[in-house]
């Protein structure tokens, strides 16, 4: 799950790390009482899970009342790079000596975590990796002991490894190990922060040297999904999985795992548009193993078809949990076929996943009267096969089976056909029911 920034900016406080002081807001009266806190100039920022906010005009010092007005009435509520502004970070501007880049994150083939360190923080780090490669410093650390302050000198030692740290890089190494530390405890995949930045060291604050200190002034968190349960004291905002605002769906859909271990169904629920002209989708898709899964969505959208969502379901989860599952993506509107499909399965149960599937379709009403195709197999599949059949003569449901003989490509196809044919149909329907 990405954080938005001022989330981010928590978890570092918690473990002692220096943030700039902020307010949030998300109207326009919130704005007027938090200036009252802060004194200019004012750093104002959007709060979206993209980046480049400040290429992008999400990032404005405000030196006036009238500048911090309309940076809040040109963004809370309107779109920005794809997402809707819910809210807008106002912050004390950092007097800033020097900008450096740090994150920590994984090496996924080597898995181990490792840190990145550059000079040249405030820009983006792939820039930095292209023009100057040696600028950026990678540190390796053992998952379970993490840094070690003699690696972590490499930072800083250059040719000279024999010399005593000084009070600065003593409180940059520090920063360092509180970074590991929120890292660890967070169950974080990735912690970014650029700029990280030296500045004169405030009384008040209590630097270790008492003459610089390092601040976080921006921060991205991504969590590992699997650890959120461990987290819940975190109090994180629900995010989508395209915007940041999730839709009812995909809350509904992630609820069903958090609430039965059985399998994994819900796990990963998007909503869709359907198309890139905009169309709404109206294939409701319920595929069963990650592989299995993308192949099903690129076989549907090359035989011309508009998905309406993407969701799977493997491990062989309960029928309680596949039922649920198939009330959430077949509570869509304006839906044109259902398409399940998935490869052959080892250990799954078809008949009892199916029977999931058949429970969920009979609580949505109206009855469904749109194409359904089904391509599965593995274990129970003969059986599950003939209650689908008694099913679909008993409740007239225009259900199509495959076995896995039938390539998914062939099944996808056969589904954006019989969708088409049913879009036909009912727009021929509706224009004799208005004669």
């Amino acid at each position: 799950m990405k954080l938005y920034e001022f989330e981010g900016l928590r978890i570092l406080s918690k473990v002692g790390i220096e943030t700039p002081f902020f307010v949030m807001t998300s109207d326009l009266d919130a704005v007027k009482q938090a200036r009252k806190r802060l004194k200019f100039p004012i750093v104002a920022k959007v709060q979206v899970l993209s980046g480049n906010r400040g290429r992008r005009g999400g990032v404005k010092v405000c030196t006036t009342e009238k500048q911090l007005t309309a940076f809040a009435r040109e963004h809370l509520g309107k779109e920005f790079n794809g997402e809707q502004v819910r809210f807008i970070a106002l912050a004390e501007k950092v007097d800033i000596e020097s900008e450096y880049y740090i994150s920590i994150t994984y090496d996924t083939a080597l898995k181990i975590p490792f840190l990145l360190f550059s000079q040249k923080g405030g820009v983006d780090i792939e820039e930095v990796k292209k023009a100057n490669p040696e600028a950026i410093i990678r540190i390796d650390f053992d998952p379970l002991a993490g840094p070690i302050k003699k690696d972590l000198e490499k930072i800083f030692r250059g040719s000279t490894p024999n010399r005593g740290r000084t009070p600065k890089e003593d409180r940059l190494i520090d920063f360092i190990l509180r970074l590991w530390d929120a890292f660890w405890r967070y169950d974080c995949r990735l912690i970014e922060v650029n700029p990280l930045a030296l500045r004169r060291a405030q009384s008040k604050r209590g630097s270790v040297n008492g003459e610089f200190d390092y601040v976080a002034v921006d921060a991205k968190i991504i969590l590992d999904d699997a650890g959120l349960a461990r987290h819940r004291d975190l109090d994180v905002l629900s995010k989508g999985a395209i915007s940041a605002i999730p839709s009812q769906r995909e809350l509904a859909a992630k609820k069903i795992d958090e609430e039965d271990y059985r399998g994994s169904a819900g796990s990963t629920f998007i909503e869709l548009d359907g198309s890139p002209r905009g169309e709404a989708g109206d294939i409701a898709i319920l595929a069963s193993g990650g592989g299995a899964s993308l192949l099903v969505m690129d076989a549907v959208i090359a035989s011309g078809g508009r998905p309406a969502n993407y969701t799977e379901y493997s491990g062989n989860p309960s029928r309680e949990k596949v039922e649920k599952l198939t009330q959430v993506t077949l509570s869509r509107k304006g839906l044109s076929g259902c398409l399940v499909a998935g490869a052959v399965a080892n250990f799954t149960d078809i008949y009892e996943t199916l029977s999931g599937f058949v429970q969920g379709l009979g609580q949505i009403k109206p009855k469904p009267d749109y194409p359904i195709v089904i391509r599965r197999g593995g274990p129970r599949q003969k059986e599950a096969y003939e209650m689908l059949r008694r099913v679909a003569k008993k409740e007239e449901y225009d259900i199509h089976l495959f076995g896995p003989e039938t390539p998914i490509s062939v099944a996808c196809k056969k589904m954006v056909e019989l969708s088409n044919q049913f879009k036909v149909q009912s727009a021929k329907f509706k224009v004799n029911g208005k004669k």
